[in-house]
Order: structure tokens, then C-alpha cells, then sequence
């Protein structure tokens, strides 16, 4: 009985495999909406989520707009009557988007969800997180990467009905977004996820490093064994400075701060720790010197009053003006985007591009 029912569970995901099927996904894009315009590209049903009831034809390529007022149902979800989803395009106001819709009903407005499988979400994401003029090899690490988050984070929304944003809180998802070289990718991935241990790992990735990436528990508290600070093949190839008055500086910090007349912070250097500063270089704390009183703000705070790149980062005091000076772009933690161009560029497999940025994780094709 047990080869059996391994056998039909083989057929069946071979089957799925064959007609092209993927996980679905729920991306919320729009809350507290009173009425919505939508247009699909064939004949669609209108189905309540929970008596699965059909309420509701539409007909392809006809611009209609539902009510919240006028749906009784908790949630409904408009999909296509006899074509798969993933062939399913709907417009929803201007923009067109893979799959269909969930409709939320709550005091008579609606939260606007995308059902989207989710190897069409990721053609979605894909030229929005990466651009699609990167080599092939990093444009297939960046979708194994999203891949990973995607099923990793679907719960992240829970709360407010859908599994992802279309923000970069989760990922930046834009609808039906066609390049070439990103689709190539993401079908060349087709399933591909990174686990460790046999799970599925957090893939985080940022802009660039600046020469080395982060440990995660530098950056959230909380250690990863495949989340480590990496070397990169370049290091401070793209600097970047920000100027502040010493005013506007000395007003960030509330007027019992007094004028500022001093900031004590190590000098950075690319791959050396300090007492306030992390194995990358990148900035832990630094002590503020006002004169009325002295403040420790940690490097992420400071990255944030003041909309600096990174944490990687030197700062001085220069005539009327505080000085920051870096290297990178996010929080530095996991696959550098800059950094995975560069590695491509050198020759490398998007495999090899994985490993160096998830320590020990193990690609594996998931459906």
C-alpha cells in the first residue's frame, strides 16, 4: 500500500510539473477601497471563498467595476472560468497583473488581493529588484533568492488576509513586468529553493556591500549559521557622502542636546572589527558629544535620522558641517546584488554565486 500511494503522489506531481504548476501566492496591493475597476483577459467566474458558490460571470476584456456594498460575501474570488490562472491577466485600475483576485470585504470596503502563482509573481519581481541588464548568472541567483523569500515569508501578512506585500517590506512586486532576461531566469530556476539543513532559509539580499557583508545577528540580534559576512571580489568601488549643518544635526537630537562639539567613532576599515564597529567595519554605535549632554546612538539609528545608504560608514565634523562618508547600499546582510553582478562578470554559476552568500545552504528543486 505504501509503494503505492508514493506512486500516485510521483504521477500526480509529475502531472503538475507537466501543466506547469506552481505554488499560488496572495500579494495585497490595496486596502480600504469602496469600489474597484478590473478587466480580464478571459471569460472569469466570481466564486465565494467559502460556500465556493459562483455569484458571478465576466466576460474577457470588458472593463467592470465591483462594488464592496454590493458583495454579501466575506470574500470572493474572481478567476478564470476554464483557462489556467497563471494565463490569466488582470488589469486592477491601470495596471495588469498575472493571476486573478481576492476580494476582502470588511465594513464595506475592500482589501484588493492578487492570486498569482508564484513563478509568475517572480517575473513580477524580478526586474524591479534586480536590473535586467545583470548577467544571466546573477539575475538566476537574484530568483532562486526571491524564490526562497516568497515561501519562506508567505505568512508575513497573515494578519491582514494575504500571504506578501507588493512593498519593499516583503518584495517589490510592479504586476506583469516582461523582460527577457528576467522570465529566461526565472524559468531556468523553475522550483529552485536554497535550505539548510533540509529547511528554507532566510534569503535576505541588499543592494551592495561595500566590500564584505554582514552577520545577520550584527544587523536583527538573532545568528544564522548561513548568514555570515562574506569578502567580496571588489571592495569600495562606489562611495557616497552625505553633508548635514551642524544645526540641523544638533536639532535631531532635541534641545536639552545643546550644540554639538564632538563624535567619537573609530575609523572604518573594510573587514576589522572595534569596540564600535562590527567584523564587516560597519557601525555598531558611536557617542554623540553635545554640550549639555552626550548620546550613544546605534549605527541603524543613525542610518535612519539621517537617510544615510548604509551603517558602513566614517563621520567628522568640518567647519559647519558633519560629514558621513560610506560604501553599500541596505542593511548588508545575505547576496549583494552589486557583489553577485560582479561575481558573474568573473565567470561564476549562479550556484556558486549562492553558496558564497548563503554559508552551506543547498540548492534544491522544490516542484
Amino acid at each position: 500500500m505504501k509503494k503505492i500511494l508514493v506512486l500516485i503522489m510521483f504521477l500526480l506531481m509529475s502531472r503538475a510539473e507537466a501543466a506547469g504548476w506552481s505554488p499560488e501566492l496572495r500579494i495585497g496591493l490595496l486596502s480600504g477601497v469602496e469600489e474597484i475597476s478590473l478587466q480580464v483577459s478571459a471569460p472569469c467566474i466570481m466564486i465565494d471563498t467559502k460556500s465556493k458558490k459562483t455569484l458571478k460571470k465576466f466576460p474577457a476584456d470588458k472593463k467592470f467595476t465591483v462594488k464592496a456594498k454590493d458583495i454579501k460575501a466575506a470574500s470572493v474570488d474572481i478567476r478564470p472560468e476554464k483557462i489556467k490562472l497563471k494565463d490569466l491577466r488582470t488589469t486592477i485600475g491601470e495596471r495588469e497583473y498575472f493571476g486573478g483576485v481576492r476580494l476582502n470585504v470588511a465594513d464595506k470596503k475592500f482589501t484588493v488581493i492578487n492570486l498569482v502563482p508564484i513563478e509568475e509573481y517572480l517575473r513580477g519581481v524580478l526586474p524591479e529588484e534586480m536590473s535586467p541588464s545583470y548577467p544571466l548568472e546573477a539575475l538566476k541567483a537574484q530568483a532562486v533568492a526571491a524564490r526562497s523569500f516568497a515561501l519562506k515569508n508567505r505568512d508575513k501578512h497573515k494578519k491582514d488576509g494575504f500571504d506578501l506585500c507588493d512593498k519593499t517590506h516583503c518584495q517589490v512586486y510592479v504586476g506583469t513586468k516582461i523582460f527577457e532576461t528576467t522570465d529566461k531566469a526565472v524559468e531556468e530556476t523553475r522550483g529552485e529553493i536554497l535550505t539548510y539543513k533540509e529547511k528554507l532559509i532566510e534569503t535576505s539580499f541588499h543592494a551592495d556591500s561595500g566590500g564584505m557583508t554582514e552577520n545577520v545577528s550584527d544587523v536583527w540580534g538573532r545568528a544564522m549559521p548561513y548568514l555570515i559576512a562574506v569578502k567580496e571580489i571588489f571592495k569600495q568601488v562606489e562611495p557616497w557622502t552625505v553633508k548635514v549643518s551642524v544645526k540641523d544635526f544638533s536639532s535631531r537630537f532635541g534641545d536639552n542636546f545643546g550644540e554639538l562639539k564632538k563624535i567619537e567613532l573609530s575609523e572604518m576599515e573594510i573587514g576589522k572589527s572595534a569596540k564600535d564597529r562590527t567584523s564587516s567595519g560597519r557601525v555598531t554605535s558611536a557617542q554623540i558629544v553635545g554640550s549639555k549632554k552626550t548620546v550613544t546612538l546605534a549605527g541603524t539609528e543613525l542610518r535612519r535620522k539621517f537617510s544615510l545608504p548604509s551603517t558602513l560608514f566614517d563621520m567628522k565634523i568640518e567647519g559647519d558641517k558633519v560629514i558621513f562618508t560610506g560604501y553599500g547600499s541596505g542593511h548588508g546582510v545575505g547576496m549583494s546584488q552589486k557583489g553577485a553582478r560582479s561575481y558573474a562578470l568573473d565567470g561564476w554559476s549562479y550556484e556558486k554565486i549562492l553558496e558564497h552568500y548563503y554559508h552551506d545552504s543547498r540548492l534544491k528543486k522544490l516542484y
